[in-house]
């Protein structure tokens, strides 16, 4: 298949120029031409036509059309069967095409996908900073991403970089371009998409480096003043639409009011998946987790990598006790590039479970593996603790009960003084149970405890 790169632009030539060589460097992925949407540009960007390259394309605007105005110029001239939306203060890692291709091309219903970067929202953030500038670095970081899942479902994709079906811009429309300079054209085109019944998901093995915001910047835009106004444009747009009510609804918190829309959003848009996570979220809320548990897994039916979906299942499962249920959902999520937040939460849900239930050997098996994710948490290496308490090994209780109260968790101070108690050492568990009065009053326990020690002086 043939593919046509849009890359709107408003000056920053030495970016695009940047941008396009690591366009005109890629390894594998199907053969391409780079539109380049000039949108009234001061600058040398008109010069950029050709490039030394004939599939590099300038097509000069005599005004700025802004971000959803030049990509929809882009769009029409494309002659490719799949097309590539592209920010130009951007830079591919060598192997972006060809990752993005495969996994678009993996299944039909998948109407987006996008690359993970450096400065994006979401999922598809990676905490690396400017370490994609340079070729070298590219490559890589694109062979240590080789190891990850190669796709993640998501309600929305950022419009950095998006990979699309020509086909499915004739089915669904160009980008809104009320939208002006930029922001929410991409969260409108990702609803337009779900609605139609379309996946949504982050190719997890491609990499695209992001300068960010670099167009707002030369244009003297001021970035929070432009994103409230575009946030207003989004909401009069879709506030009478069942679905865009429930999609605000989801903005501030209101799991009632989304639920409530979503119900009514699919008998309008039967194929929208995204109806099944508000209702199951509404659900979970009220305790109904067997009707949670439906909606959540109709919505894994059709987007079966979709690791938000595999977390709430997962903490479904655990809130309705069926502790082995959620351990195997746990994994799934796992499997589906589960973010290190999400694991650890769950992690703690699943060990907190089994230490309640008895079973702490599995418990410490689950929070130790959270431990990996943060180190220095206070509250786990407290649980750890208990876990060794409870088995009657009291040295190894010990330290991470130390670890705890170093990392300012007030209650370990009452668990390491009645360790260091049944060890025989009654001054330092009198000093331990002493910080625990002095930062817990109300602290039955540790009243008791200290006055026991104080007996035995």
């Amino acid at each position: 298949m043939h593919c046509s790169v849009v890359i709107p632009c408003h000056n920053g030539a030495a970016l695009t120029r940047a941008c396009i060589a690591s366009l005109l460097s890629q390894e594998g992925g199907p053969p391409h031409e780079i539109l380049l949407v000039d949108n009234g540009s001061g600058d040398e960007t008109p010069q950029l036509d050709g490039l030394g390259d004939g599939r590099v394309h300038v097509l000069r605007q005599d005004h700025n059309r802004g971000f959803a105005g030049g990509v929809n110029v882009g769009i029409r001239a494309a002659t490719g069967e799949l097309v590539l939306i592209l920010n130009n203060d951007t830079q591919a890692a060598p192997n972006l095409l060809h990752e993005l291709t495969k996994a678009l091309l993996s299944d039909a219903r998948l109407g987006a996908v996008a690359p993970r970067s450096n400065h994006v929202k979401g999922h598809a953030h990676l905490a690396i900073g400017d370490q994609g500038k340079t070729l070298a670095r590219r490559r890589e970081l694109a062979a240590e991403l080789g190891g990850r899942p190669s796709l993640q479902d998501m309600a929305t994709l950022a419009g950095l970089c998006l990979l699309v079906r020509r086909a499915t811009f004739d089915e669904i429309g160009l980008f809104d371009e009320r939208f002006g300079h930029g922001n929410f054209e991409d969260d409108d085109l990702c609803l337009r998409l779900r609605l139609h019944g379309y996946r949504l998901a982050i190719a997890g093995r491609a990499f695209l480096h992001h300068e960010g915001h670099a167009t707002f910047r030369s244009l003297g835009i001021d970035l929070e003043t432009e994103i409230a106004h575009r946030r207003a444009q989004f909401i009069d747009k879709w506030q009478q639409d069942p679905a865009g009510r429930a999609y605000l609804a989801s903005w501030d918190g209101d799991v009632e009011g989304a639920a409530r829309a979503a119900q009514d959003a699919r008998l309008l848009w039967p194929l929208w998946p995204d109806a099944d996570w508000h209702l199951g979220q509404w659900h979970h809320a009220q305790g109904n987790h067997r009707r949670a548990e439906a909606h959540f897994r109709a919505l894994l039916r059709t987007c079966p990598h979709h690791s938000d979906t595999r977390f709430a299942l997962a903490r479904c499962l655990l809130a309705a006790r069926r502790l082995e249920d959620a351990e195997q959902a746990m994994q799934d999520a796992r499997n589906d590039a589960l973010s290190p937040v999400q694991q650890r939460h769950l992690l703690t849900q699943l060990g907190s479970h089994a230490y309640y239930l008895g079973r702490h050997e599995d418990a410490l098996a689950a929070f130790a593996v959270a431990l990996e994710f943060a180190p220095q948490d206070g509250a786990l290496h407290n649980w750890v603790g208990l876990c060794h308490l409870a088995a009657g090994r009291i040295a190894e209780a010990v330290p991470h009960f130390e670890r705890a109260t170093e990392a300012g968790f007030e209650l370990a101070h009452t668990n390491l003084g009645i360790c260091l108690a049944r060890l025989g050492d009654v001054n330092r568990a009198r000093t331990s149970f002493a910080r625990a009065v002095l930062l817990l009053p109300k602290d039955s326990v540790a009243r008791q405890n200290l006055a026991a020690c104080n007996a035995l002086a």
